[in-house]
C-alpha cells in the first residue's frame, strides 16, 4: 500500500488551519474563564505544584501562557502543575498511552524568526525577519496512568510562607523612591497622585494569604505610574479602561505570586474588588478585537509582574 504525500501547498494550508485552531481555543477558554467565572477563584487547596511549569527544564511559563495552564489544570482538578509534550513525557518515562490529541492544554511561543515570503512585485522569495508564533499541545503530568506526586524537594516545588511573600512586597516598596505606604482604613487602594498604596492593617486580614493578595494586587497598580511601567491609571471608575486595568492587575499578582512560590490562587477576590469580575465581563463583551486585547493585557501584565520581582529582593544582614 502506497504511503499518501502531501503536496507543499497542501501541507502549508493544514498547518495554517491548525494553528488557527489552537489559537481559537487558548483565547476562547481563556475568555472564557474571565466572563463566566470558571476560574476556582476560592479554591482553598494544599499541596502540589503552584506556577504552571515545564517538566523537563522546570522553567516556569510566561504571560498568557500561565494564566492558559493555571486555569485549565486547576478547572480540571489537577494540582501538579507540571506540563510537558509528548515527546517530552515519553523522554521523562511517562506511560502516554492514554494520551489522545486534544486532551491537553494549546500553549503559544512567539519568538524571532527569519521566513520566506514571495515579492508581490517580481515573485521572487526573499528572507524577512519578525515574531513567529508556535503553538503545541502540552499535558498534565497527572494525566499520565503512571503518575506518582513529585518530591517537593527534589522538583523544587517548595511553598514560600506568606509572611516572606509580604517581606518581598516591602522589598518592592522600599526600592521605589516615591512610592509610600499607609497601613490604616478599610479600604486597599493605590493612588497616583500621592504615588500611595494604601492597606488596611495586618490584623484587620482574616488571613495572611488575603493580605498578601491585596497587597500585590496593588503593587500591581503602583507599576503604572510614570517612572516605571507608565499605564493609563486615569480611567473613570465602571469604564471598560478602569476593567482592563483590573484585568492587568489581577493577572499580574497571579504571576508575581506564583513565581514567589505561592501555594494558592494569589487572587481571592476580595470584597473591596467584589465588582471587578462584573468590570472584566463588560470589557470583554465591548472588545471589538479580544484577542488582541487579551495579548495586550498579559504582556502588560507580565511587565508589571517582572518590574516588581526584579526590586522585591530582600537584602540579608550579614554577620560578622
Amino acid at each position: 500500500m502506497s504511503k499518501m504525500t502531501w503536496s507543499k501547498d497542501k501541507k502549508k494550508a493544514y498547518g495554517k488551519a491548525k494553528s488557527e485552531a489552537s489559537k481559537t481555543t487558548w483565547y476562547e477558554n481563556l475568555a472564557a474563564g474571565i466572563r463566566d467565572n470558571n476560574i476556582p477563584w476560592r479554591k482553598p487547596w494544599k499541596g502540589g505544584a503552584t506556577m504552571p511549569r515545564n517538566l523537563k527544564s522546570k522553567k516556569p511559563y510566561r504571560g498568557g501562557n500561565i494564566v492558559a495552564l493555571w486555569f485549565w489544570g486547576l478547572g480540571r482538578g489537577y494540582t501538579d502543575l507540571r506540563f510537558a509534550t509528548r515527546k517530552q513525557l515519553i523522554e521523562k518515562g511517562y506511560n502516554i498511552k492514554g494520551l489522545k490529541n486534544g486532551e491537553g492544554c494549546m500553549i503559544k511561543f512567539a519568538k524571532t524568526s527569519n521566513y520566506k515570503v514571495e515579492d508581490k512585485e517580481t515573485g521572487e522569495e526573499i528572507i524577512r525577519s519578525g515574531f513567529v508564533t508556535r503553538w503545541y499541545e502540552v499535558f498534565c503530568v497527572e494525566q499520565c496512568e503512571d503518575y506518582e506526586a513529585p518530591d517537593v524537594k527534589d522538583e523544587n516545588l517548595s511553598v514560600t510562607p506568606e509572611s516572606d511573600m509580604m517581606q518581598s512586597f516591602y522589598a518592592y516598596v522600599d526600592s521605589q523612591q516615591s512610592l509610600k505606604l499607609e497601613r490604616q482604613g478599610s479600604r486597599a487602594f493605590y493612588r497616583l497622585s500621592g504615588d500611595l498604596i494604601r492597606l488596611p492593617k495586618h490584623e484587620d486580614f482574616e488571613t495572611q494569604l488575603g493580605e498578601v493578595m491585596t497587597a500585590m494586587h496593588e503593587a500591581v497598580h503602583s507599576t503604572g505610574h510614570p517612572n516605571r511601567a507608565e499605564r493609563n491609571l486615569s480611567s473613570k471608575f465602571g469604564s471598560p479602561e478602569y476593567a482592563f486595568e483590573e484585568l492587568i492587575a489581577e493577572l499580574g499578582a497571579l504571576i508575581v505570586t506564583l513565581t514567589l512560590g505561592g501555594e494558592f490562587n494569589p487572587y481571592v477576590l476580595q470584597e473591596e474588588h467584589a465588582n471587578s469580575q462584573a468590570y472584566l465581563k463588560h470589557w470583554l463583551d465591548a472588545c471589538k478585537n479580544q484577542d488582541s486585547a487579551l495579548d495586550k493585557a498579559f504582556s502588560q501584565a507580565q511587565a508589571a509582574a517582572d518590574f516588581i520581582l526584579n526590586n522585591c529582593s530582600i537584602e540579608e544582614e550579614v554577620i560578622a
